[in-house]
């Protein structure tokens, strides 16, 4: 398992590196081939699929993941119960959604409407199976279904654009995006089902259901806290200032590349560490995990002005201002991931739901507010506000199911540190060199402090 984990690490990485990069290397591409309104639309649409997607999943791949710990020798039954259900829930929900839509509301454009659905429930299927993959350590079938759809989708979507459409260019990146990963989420899960022998077991879906449902607020909250701001924006400033604050937002999130690529360790070591009890473990290497979140947001925020103007046109520079709300936003998530983490192992997913629900309430109604006062900045103050707010609260609960893992020491210097670098963003934005020296140095302190650790990873990783 130690050496699964880190060969599961460097793959992960890797995957997660190139597929992240593909997003941002194309960033130039997408920002001088699509006006702002159509890039502005294009991030609406994504934010409408992550929402549906969560209607359609139920959050069922978080019960994937808890099948590890109550059906150990069962695992593959249980996503192929999920997987069943999923596909026909998934498709008779999208034709009433549709219709209803087809038939009742005159303003909505079906044909997007009919791609996003294809492409959650595309999503959803792909989820399940990738949650599966990762607790099973099958590392490079998951590396390969989190980069091969994506970059099909983006090469698909530069040629229709250049080379095809003459107007209505958003289609030219939402259309390859929903049928590609409706193809490969269908391939996938009924692969996965013939693999499980077809088998569906009512026990399993019913466990599944009580695990996941709570869940299904959550994901719906936790996406309003991630998209509302930008659905909020088009709606009250338009899709221009979509398009501004989409980008910075986008670039912003590129740190969280580390998350990602190491989500896939992390869960199922600490997972494996709690039922141990080796609470000690968990609390050194989390420490790690944030202080290496850290530099990577401290790094994203010294040089994101630079990065910014190299990636997009100057309609978009106006939005650098708003890079360091959103890094510490990021980050915020990062922390309050860690501590969801707790809740779920102790299957509390109504108090997840709730936690999380409260912050989405606030952040819908600071950007009422905020959006109507000062547009996507607003937008980016709010949504730093209501995650704050969550951090607190999933803290907090947490802390009562276990006062052992992650105390509230191992994140508040981080924080401090991270607002000291703010500070610095702001009083020398226009001074790039002043900026890239910050950030060098504080990679260097990183290295140092932790250069007997690096070491030994790399002597261990030698034959991996």
């Amino acid at each position: 398992m130690k050496g699964n984990s880190k060969k599961a690490s460097i793959f992960y990485l890797v995957g997660t590196l190139f597929n992240k990069g593909i997003g941002f290397l194309t960033v130039p591409v997408f920002t001088r081939i699509l006006s702002v309104e159509d890039y502005g639309l294009v991030t609406t649409y994504n934010s409408w699929v992550t929402i549906a997607m969560m209607f359609i999943s139920l959050a069922l791949y978080m019960a994937v993941r808890i099948s590890f710990v109550d059906y150990q020798e069962k695992t593959e039954e249980v996503l192929s119960s999920i997987l069943i259900f999923t596909l026909l829930y998934g498709i008779s929900l999208s034709l009433i959604i549709y219709f209803v839509a087809l038939r009742y509301i005159s303003t909505f454009n079906y044909a997007m409407v009919a791609f996003c659905l294809l492409q959650a429930l595309g999503s959803a299927l792909i989820e399940n199976i990738s949650q599966f993959l990762m607790m099973k350590y099958r590392y490079k079938f998951r590396t390969l279904i989190m980069v091969l759809p994506n970059l099909t989708s983006t090469v698909l979507a530069i040629i229709i654009i250049r080379y095809i459409l003459s107007s209505s260019l958003y289609l030219g990146r939402i259309v390859p995006s929903a049928v590609v990963t409706f193809i490969f989420g269908i391939v996938l899960a009924l692969y996965f089902i013939y693999k499980g022998k077809f088998k569906f077991n009512k026990e399993y879906l019913l466990f599944s259901l009580k695990i996941s449902v709570p869940l299904v607020l959550h994901g719906i909250a936790l996406n309003i806290l991630s998209q509302s701001d930008r659905t909020m924006i088009t709606m009250i400033r338009g899709s221009r200032e979509t398009g501004i604050y989409g980008l910075v937002y986008n670039f912003s999130m590129i740190a969280t590349v580390i998350t990602t690529a190491f989500e896939g360790i992390w869960v199922p070591y600490f997972v494996n560490k709690m039922n141990r009890k080796e609470y000690r473990d968990i609390n050194a290497m989390a420490i790690k995990y944030i202080e290496l979140m850290l530099v990577a947001m401290m790094g994203v925020i010294l040089i994101g002005p630079e990065i910014i103007k190299i990636l997009a046109t100057k309609s978009y520079w106006k939005g650098i201002t708003i890079i360091p709300p959103i890094v510490i936003s990021n980050l915020l998530i990062f922390m309050y991931t860690l501590y969801v983490n707790v809740e779920h192992y102790y299957k509390k997913t109504v108090f997840i739901s709730i936690n999380t629900l409260i912050a989405a309430i606030i952040n819908i109604i600071l950007n009422i507010w905020f959006i109507s006062w000062w547009g996507y900045i607003g937008a980016a103050y709010s949504t730093l506000i209501s995650y704050c707010i969550s951090l607190i609260l999933h803290m907090a609960y947490s802390r009562r199911l276990n006062r052992r893992v992650i105390p509230i020491q191992n994140i508040i210097l981080p924080l401090l540190i991270l607002g000291f670098i703010v500070i610095v963003f702001y009083i020398f934005m226009n001074q790039w060199i002043i900026r890239w020296i910050v950030a060098l140095l504080c990679l260097i302190i990183l290295l140092l402090k932790e250069r007997r650790y690096i070491k030994q990873t790399i002597m261990e990783n030698k034959n991996v």
